[in-house]
């Protein structure tokens, strides 16, 4: 029992405490949140009473005061625009910056394909590190925000972060290419932060465009863009009260928002046409060129059925101009009956928050003083009947320290709970065997399933690979006892090897199984000598019967006649060649994994192959490959393991990468299969 002393007291303090805090909260919070309620209902009220006081007075009187409201409007426009831009623009200084130090991959990444002569992988590379840290800023900028949709950064050298990310943004927004986008052109030409639109999204909703480029070492880099939704301006400019019919012109006088049902008063014929500038009636006319002319201000124009006034105000930021127009008869109100009555609505609602204020702190004080008495009391109770229930499973665990099994502790009330587990638990120390039994049947269970699993993994690879004249051709395949699969294929077709490395989204027999019908289909296909169809047929296959799963794929035709390579790469990673010189190039990679979209037309790229060239196809176990310290292989050193014993044969460049992982790993097992293809033209 030493260890429960003073179990009564701290029973006691703890359901003090907790009953306590969330009533001195609530009081405090009601008291709190009454008392500005109070304050500012009053405010509002009375400001309530001064703007309809301005709206009574007559057209040539009040006028100022419909142009007040035109600049308010105009300038909360205007700071949410600023405020968008200048978030853009800090992500666009954090790009600038270029910091490679951090090593991720930004959610929403594409990779446009590269050939030979493009940018290096290694700088490819770099770009994706730099993106760190901006994209971060990027998803927290937008998560915040509810009227940015989308958001992207796009650089000079074809890499694309987008969020949200989602395989339909990614896709609609890469594959279209960014960079004949007029926002990156002009963004670019400009050196500064433009806006586009406004547009028409998918939803039918207007939206604008807001573009900033970044630099490095004096060099164009790329941009940081947001696509932004106009539904709050609009719908603040519809939920606008009172006779004013509210609507925002472009600097070109073009309508590009009004509301949905036109007017049918005195101002329909201001909206006759979409610009002011083409309208027939002069004075329309006459009013566009005021309102490009004046940042702000008010005019009286006359149209068919009477007179219409016009405040108007310039949301700086875009250069559009924020108008309200009012027919001019009814811009005078009886404004003595109005303030009389808004100030006793003020007075009336005062006091009722004034009075509710006070009864909220006498309720809080009452529950107070009733929760600390019924606490206490509750609290002494149960631990007095505590007490003699813990002393009894004290006794009982000592027997059970001393061998005594046959012990069964008695409890009831709080912790009768406690009691029952108590002596499930000596039963299960008796029936300790049975249940080493049970685990051991399930544990048999589940390596049939991994025998199943190796068994699928060992008949998928090829028993034999076809050689050709001046090319030498090995492999290396460490299939894992996990449940994630590697496939690799190497076959003739017709006077030509067909070359496929694949790694299966997915596990257990659903990966399997669609391992199985990839390398199947591949094998029979009709159009093997014919990359692109061939894999857009595999994606087709895949999206009708793969239940979800996908396939990032490489799949190539070595030509020894020719000396060419043809391939296609679906979300694989990326091959390379060394030259005799010690040069390595990057086939194009990245794109879109087989399964991803319901339909896919890929491109296909055509390589030469000079002698002594060494070409490295390697699945994603080789360079994730860990030792004891839990760092991975990586490419750089798969690629400087080719550079140096790029005068080898094929087969010991292969015997030296094995040992090199064999080392590596050490006793650490790989999380992945590890294929490797080593290709070499003598």
């Amino acid at each position: 029992m030493a260890g429960f002393e003073g179990l009564r007291e701290r029973l006691l303090l703890v359901l003090l405490a907790f009953a306590l805090l969330p009533m001195i909260i609530l009081g405090i919070i009601s008291v709190v949140e009454m008392n500005n309620a109070s304050v500012d209902v009053q405010s509002n009220i009375t400001s309530l009473s001064k703007s309809l006081n301005r709206s009574a007075l007559e057209v040539g009187q009040g006028g100022a005061d419909q142009v007040q409201l035109a600049i308010a409007k105009s300038r909360q426009y205007d700071e949410f625009f600023g405020r968008i831009a200048s978030e853009n623009e800090l992500v666009a200084d954090y790009l600038a910056a270029g910091s490679t130090n951090e090593s991720c991959t930004p959610a929403g990444i594409w990779v446009s394909p590269m050939d030979s002569n493009r940018t290096t992988s290694d700088i490819r590379d770099a770009t994706i590190r730099s993106l760190c840290a901006p994209a971060r800023i990027m998803q927290a900028l937008h998560k915040s925000k509810s009227s940015q949709y989308l958001s992207y950064i796009g650089t000079e050298d074809g890499v694309l972060a987008v969020w949200p990310y989602s395989n339909k943004t990614l896709s609609n927004t890469a594959l279209f290419g960014y960079k004949d986008m007029p926002f990156y052109a002009q963004s670019k030409q400009k050196k500064k932060t433009i806006w586009t639109g406004p547009y028409m999204d998918s939803k039918g909703d207007y939206a604008i465009t807001v573009t900033t480029p970044f630099y490095r070492n004096n060099r164009f880099a790329g941009i940081a863009g947001m696509d932004v939704s106009l539904y709050s301006i609009y719908n603040d400019l519809s939920s606008l009260k009172g006779r004013g019919y509210p609507f925002i012109v472009d600097s070109s006088g073009q309508i590009i928002y009004r509301s949905k049902n036109k007017p049918e008063n005195d101002l329909k014929e201001l909206f006759i046409t979409d610009n002011l500038f083409e309208s027939n009636n002069p004075e329309v006319r006459a009013l566009g060129k005021n309102m490009i002319r004046d940042s702000s201000g008010s005019s009286v124009i006359g149209l068919e059925d009477g007179d219409g006034y016009v405040a108007f105000s310039r949301i700086a930021t875009l250069g559009w101009i924020v108008c309200i127009a009012y027919p001019a008869e009814e811009m005078s109100l009886p404004a003595r009956f109005i303030d009389s009555g808004v100030k006793d609505v003020a007075m009336s609602a005062t006091a009722a928050l004034n009075d509710a204020s006070r009864r909220v702190w006498e309720y809080a004080l009452t529950i107070f003083v009733l929760t600390v008495f019924s606490v206490l009391g509750a609290g002494w109770w149960m631990s007095r009947r505590i007490d003699g229930q813990i002393e009894s499973l004290c006794h009982a665990a000592a027997k059970i320290s001393r061998g005594e099994f046959d012990v069964t502790a008695g409890t009831s009330g709080e912790l009768a709970p406690l009691g029952v587990s108590f002596n499930k638990m000596v039963q299960s120390l008796k029936g300790y065997a049975k249940k080493q039994e049970d685990d051991a049947a399930l544990r048999e269970g589940s390596g049939k399933e991994i025998a199943f699993l190796e068994g699928i993994k060992r008949n998928l690879a090829p028993a034999n690979v076809p050689q050709e004249e001046e090319y030498e051709i090995k492999t290396l395949y460490w299939p894992t006892d996990r449940d994630v699969f590697d496939l690799y294929d190497i076959s003739r077709a017709d006077d030509k090897i067909a070359l496929e490395m694949a790694e299966v989204g997915g596990d257990g027999v659903q990966a399997a199984m669609l391992a199985i019908m990839s390398q199947t289909l591949f094998r029979a296909s009709p159009d093997r000598l014919n990359p692109a169809k061939a894999i857009s047929e595999l994606n087709s296959q895949i999206n009708l019967h793969g239940h979800g799963a996908n396939l990032a794929c490489f799949y190539a035709l070595l030509d020894s006649a020719n000396h060419t390579l043809e391939y296609v790469n679906a979300g694989f990673n990326p091959p390379f060649i060394v030259d005799p010189g010690g040069m390595v190039d990057t086939f194009g990679g990245g794109g879109i994994a087989l399964g991803m979209l319901d339909k896919m037309e890929p491109e296909k790229t055509l390589i030469p192959i000079q002698p002594g060239d060494v070409m490295v196809i390697y699945s994603n176990g080789v360079v994730e490959l860990e030792n004891d310290s839990g760092d991975q292989f990586g490419i750089e050193r798969l690629i400087n393991l080719a550079i140096t014993n790029r005068h080898r044969p094929a087969s010991e460049i292969m015997m030296i990468a094995e040992k090199s992982l064999q080392d590596y790993s050490g006793s650490k097992h790989s999380q992945s299969d590890v294929t490797l293809i080593i290709i070499k033209r003598d």
